[in-house]
């Protein structure tokens, strides 16, 4: 026969007042996926700056650089300094800062020009890029196997040379066939010597499953490389996707604060460090309270707004409408023996640093402990008939105003209805 299980809140999916996740995300794990921690490299400065129409001055870029260590970003990917002055002397100034917890990363093509003005600078790393697509090198850029490997060998040994941590990025890689990439990465580990290969959704085009048997392949193939993800986030895959990487054996992530970067933008640095930290326990080394004033102040630099149901930063997240939503949440944090007080959101917003509350409005969801609750909150009586007239005066009101229903409305439909 049926019975309701008795079963107990506890960590690590629930801690009160700040979380309450899916207990199945420890139970029906892999234990051979199990991560104890994952490197998040902040691409904010470089393809965050590609987001069409904003544009970041060179204090503030350091402005930013200085936030992401605050937030104890390991790595930052600081720019393209062969662009533009305002790139090379922001990344220049970052460096001198000797940040505490972060490492400086330039971005460069595969020209020794490029890797030697990173080197320049002082940067502790980086990321040497080329398209692995043969499509588009047989078509557009007129290559052929060896030049690849010739411009790769170059750039990947020149920085070898100088002594920094260097990152092999191919992108369009998942739109390039293995038949061509293994190879390729099999003559290239002969030839140069590298810490890490990034293997880029360019285009936003795979599905979790797809990067997932990509990086088991490639981290069979190649164990002694670090595997990194760069994805975009064209068909909303971006963050699943950074988790299925991560399954497969990725150790690196590549990310930008608030999904900043072309098109649809690259995987967002805030929503990804929520949910490993909170919903699978695996640590980034950020400074999780520090997530919302960083998000804030680029969204202010970059002049691109969160989007009101934007995860983390949103404001609709923590608005509740539904009215029995508010009456369960009531009950369970009244409840003495199993008092529950974060039952309608699974992160709590102070966690990455926002003051935000779970804040419930009026509106044609609304239902009677809805109404109950803001007369609590205005120390105000009424009868089950006055109620009922009451909700049925804000679902109305609703209606013709197409959204939510203000609390100086309520106190007026209130008034209409007991002081008639």
């Amino acid at each position: 026969m049926l019975s309701i299980p008795d079963y107990e809140l506890k960590e690590p999916f629930y801690i009160e007042d700040i979380k309450w996740t899916s207990k199945h995300n420890w139970d029906l794990e892999d234990k051979s996926k199990r991560r104890d921690y994952i490197e998040i490299h902040d691409v904010t400065l470089r393809d965050g700056d590609q987001t069409p129409g904003s544009v970041f001055l060179e204090d503030e870029r350091v402005r930013i650089a200085d936030a992401l260590a605050e937030l104890k970003i390991p790595r930052i990917e600081a720019g393209m300094p062969v662009v533009s002055k305002v790139v090379e002397n922001a990344m220049r100034r970052m460096v001198a800062k000797k940040y505490h917890h972060t490492k400086i990363f330039g971005f460069a093509r595969a020209l020794e020009k490029d890797v030697e003005l990173c080197q320049d600078i002082g940067c502790d790393g980086v990321i040497v890029e080329y398209c692995v697509n043969p499509f588009t090198n047989k078509y557009a850029y007129q290559n052929t196997p060896k030049s690849i490997m010739d411009k790769l060998v170059s750039a990947i040994s020149k920085a070898h040379e100088y002594g920094m941590y260097t990152v092999f990025m191919g992108w369009d890689w998942f739109r390039t066939p293995i038949e061509f990439t293994k190879p390729l990465m099999e003559e290239l580990v002969q030839n140069v010597s590298l810490d890490g290969l990034a293997m880029v959704d360019t285009f936003g085009s795979a599905t979790p499953d797809a990067v997932e048997e990509m990086f088991r392949l490639f981290k069979e193939g190649f164990p002694e490389l670090r595997l990194e993800f760069h994805g975009h986030n064209d068909i909303s895959c971006g963050v699943a996707n950074c988790l299925a990487a991560v399954w497969g054996g990725a150790e690196v992530v590549h990310t930008a604060m608030n999904g900043l970067g072309d098109r649809c933008g690259n995987v967002p640095t805030e929503e990804l460090a929520v949910l490993l930290e909170m919903h699978k326990g695996i640590n980034t080394g950020l400074d999780l309270k520090q997530i919302a004033p960083t998000c804030e102040l680029v969204s202010q630099i970059s002049n691109v707004p969160f989007h009101d149901n934007k995860p983390v930063m949103g404001d609709r997240p923590y608005k509740v409408e539904a009215g029995i939503l508010m009456d369960i949440a009531w009950k369970l944090n009244q409840n003495e023996d199993k008092k529950v007080t974060n039952f309608m959101i699974s992160v709590d917003p102070k966690v990455v640093g926002r003051e935000d509350e779970v804040n419930y409005v009026l509106g044609k969801n609304s239902g009677k402990k809805s109404v109950q609750l803001f007369l609590e909150k205005y120390n105000l009586e009424a009868t089950d008939e006055q109620i009922d007239k009451i909700l049925q005066l804000i679902i109305e009101e609703a209606m013709v105003r197409k959204g939510l229903v203000s609390e100086s409305v309520f106190l007026k439909l209130v008034d209409k209805v007991i002081n008639v």
